[in-house]
C-alpha cells in the first residue's frame, strides 16, 4: 500500500500536471449540480475493488471538481471562504506529501515551531503581550467555541455560586457564536448594536447590568465583539466593549475571523484599536491572509489557561 510503484509514479505525474494547470490558468466558473445529476454522473464511488487512482482522478477532474464553485474566480463575490495564493497552494502540496504531524513538539518540532512563529506574527500585529500564544484550529466556528469554553472554565474555578452561565454578544454576531452557546448549554444575551451596526460598550454595560439584576444566580462570563461582520464588514467599537467587559470582570473575546486580517493594513489599523485588550481573539488566514482552507488562528492573552 505504501510502496512508490511505477503505477503510483504515473499517477503522481497526472496529479502534478493537473495541479499545475489549475494553478497556471484562470479558474473555471463552475457551479453545483443536483444530487440526482451527480449520482447519474458519478454513481457509487465506494466499491470493494476501488476505482483506482487514475479513474478516481478522472472522476474528480471531469465530475466532482466541476460541481464545485471556484471560490478563487475573480467573479466570485458572494463571500470569501478561501482565496489561497499560488505559493500557498504549492506549499500545501508539499506539506501534504510530507506526512507531517504537528500535534506535539516530540513528533513535529519543525511544524510546531513554524506554526508558533505565524501565531506570534498575528499576536504582535494585534499588540498583544509577548507572553500571549495560541494554536491553529479548523475554522472560526471551532475557534470561537474553543475560546468561549476556556472563558467559562476560567470562571467556573472562581464562582461556585452561579446557577446559569450566560454569553453576551451583538445581535449581529456570527451564527457560530450562537451555535457555541447551544453546544455549551449556556444562555445567550443578544445586545442590539447602534444604528450603524456597531456594538458599543455603554450599550453592553447597560444590557449586562440589567440582565444580572433581573436574573439572580446568572452570570455573564464572556462578551463577544466582532471585528468585521461577514455580511457588511462592520467592526464593533472594540475599545469601548473591552472597557465594559473589564469593568465587570468579564472575559473579552473578539471574533475577527473575517476582518481581523486588516490589522496588516496601516490605512485601517486604527479601526481595530482595542484588540490588544482581548482575552482571546480569532482570525482566519484562509480568508484575507490567502492561506489554504481551512485555518483559524486562535490567540489567548494567557495561553496557560
Amino acid at each position: 500500500m505504501h510502496e512508490f510503484t511505477p503505477e503510483v509514479e504515473e499517477l503522481a505525474k497526472e496529479v502534478l500536471e493537473y495541479s499545475l494547470i489549475r494553478l497556471r490558468t484562470d479558474p473555471p466558473l463552475d457551479g453545483p449540480k443536483t444530487f440526482e445529476e451527480l449520482n447519474q454522473l458519478a454513481g457509487n464511488t465506494i466499491t470493494a475493488k476501488g476505482l483506482g487512482g487514475h479513474e478516481a482522478l478522472k472522476l474528480f477532474k471531469e465530475v466532482l471538481a466541476k460541481a464545485c464553485i471556484s471560490t478563487d474566480h475573480p467573479r466570485y463575490l458572494a463571500f470569501i471562504p478561501s482565496a489561497p495564493s499560488e505559493y500557498a497552494n504549492l506549499f500545501d502540496l508539499v506539506v501534504g506529501a510530507s506526512a507531517l504531524y504537528g500535534g506535539s513538539w516530540l513528533e513535529g518540532a519543525g511544524a510546531v515551531f513554524a506554526e508558533n512563529q505565524a501565531l506570534k506574527w498575528i499576536s504582535d500585529l494585534a499588540g498583544m503581550p509577548a507572553t500571549s500564544g495560541g494554536v491553529f484550529v479548523q475554522g472560526g466556528t471551532i475557534g470561537n467555541l474553543s475560546a468561549l469554553v476556556t472563558a467559562r472554565n476560567t470562571f467556573r474555578a472562581k464562582r461556585k455560586d452561579v446557577t446559569r452561565w450566560v454569553l453576551a454578544a451583538s445581535s449581529d454576531a456570527h451564527s457560530s457564536v450562537k451555535s457555541a452557546a447551544q453546544v455549551m448549554d449556556v444562555e445567550l444575551l443578544l445586545i442590539k448594536p447602534d444604528k450603524d451596526g456597531s456594538l458599543q460598550g455603554d450599550t453592553c454595560g447597560v444590557a449586562i447590568d440589567k440582565y444580572h439584576s433581573e436574573n439572580p444566580g446568572h452570570q455573564v462570563f464572556a462578551l463577544v465583539a466582532t471585528a468585521g461582520t461577514t455580511n457588511l464588514g462592520i467592526i464593533d467599537n472594540l475599545k469601548s466593549v473591552a472597557a465594559a467587559a473589564k469593568q465587570r470582570g468579564i472575559w473579552f473575546h473578539v471574533d475577527g475571523a473575517y476582518g481581523l486580517a486588516a490589522l496588516c493594513a496601516p490605512s485601517v489599523r486604527p479601526l481595530f484599536n482595542g484588540i490588544e485588550l482581548a482575552d482571546s481573539f480569532i482570525v482566519d488566514p484562509h480568508k484575507w491572509l490567502f492561506a489554504p482552507f481551512d485555518a483559524c488562528a486562535l490567540i489567548y492573552r494567557n495561553p496557560k489557561l
